[in-house]
């Protein structure tokens, strides 16, 4: 019968033992006031340090996706605060709050990577394949995701994102084709349908090397600032259960808003 060796975790992430601390071959304390966090964050998932463009490109879109005021996570998160959560599960409950429809950068990737793949099965011009894309996503009725967002007509997000990728030398061939799904809206639409936050986030993402997965963890981390602070301020700032009469402000969970004149289910019955 063949020994087994004793488990260990194997990882190319860290390592430690008594007097050091090493992630993906370099000294903690080295990287420590030399490299951004928005650097440690690319060496931590893709085991290299961006280049200085990158580096400021990621740092750029951290920025800019932190904070959106209230969101599905952060009225999550407050209510999860609510509750009595602690701050660990008050974000948790906030992260799990992140799906198809919000904070998606990994699907509008997904995307742009299939109608670059399209092209070149089909030996099409990446414009050609945008719109075919653009056009059979409308005749199914299907979401495009990374395009409109519910809150904005134009999301004040992306155009300084994609300026940047601009300036910065970052844009490549996936902004090109989100751009050009962006112009095939027009005349498939009859209106110009703008890209989005994430949108933006999954292409410029792309051109920068990162994978689909990597773009939602990035979304992850820079919101989970955001729900940390919306946890903080609902514990300091209100009281628990959001359901007081005694408020200025109609809460949520009072018993105004959970009375029988909201109602639209089955009227009174019996056994």
């Amino acid at each position: 019968m063949n020994e087994k060796k004793p488990f260990a975790w194997e990882t190319a992430i860290a390592w430690k033992n008594r007097d050091r601390i090493v992630i993906r071959g370099y000294d903690v304390n080295e990287l420590t006031g030399n490299i951004s966090f928005a650097e440690h964050f690319h060496l931590v998932l893709r085991g290299e340090l961006p280049t200085p463009e990158v580096g400021k490109m990621t740092d750029a879109i951290m920025v800019n996706m932190a904070e959106h005021a209230m969101s599905p996570s952060s009225a999550t998160v407050r209510f999860a605060t609510s509750g009595g959560a602690d701050l660990n599960a008050a974000v948790a409950a906030g992260v799990a709050g992140i799906g198809r429809l919000h904070g998606t950068a990994d699907r509008p990737a997904e995307m742009f990577l299939g109608v670059a793949e399209r092209a070149e099965r089909e030996g099409i011009s990446d414009e050609e394949a945008a719109q075919k894309t653009v056009a059979e996503m409308r005749a199914r009725k299907e979401r495009m995701p990374g395009f409109h967002h519910a809150q904005h007509i134009r999301d004040p997000r992306t155009v300084r994102l994609m300026e940047l990728s601009d300036k910065l030398g970052v844009t490549g061939r996936y902004v090109r084709i989100a751009r050009a799904m962006e112009d095939a809206t027009e005349g498939v639409f009859g209106r110009r349908v703008w890209i989005n936050g994430p949108g933006s986030m999954g292409c410029i993402g792309l051109d920068m090397g990162y994978e689909p997965l990597q773009l939602k963890a990035m979304f992850i981390v820079c919101r989970s600032l955001s729900l940390c602070a919306h946890s903080i301020e609902e514990v300091t700032r209100e009281k628990g259960w959001r359901a007081s009469e005694n408020s200025d402000m109609v809460q949520p969970l009072s018993l105004a808003m959970q009375g029988p004149d909201h109602y639209d289910g089955p009227a009174d019955r019996h056994l």
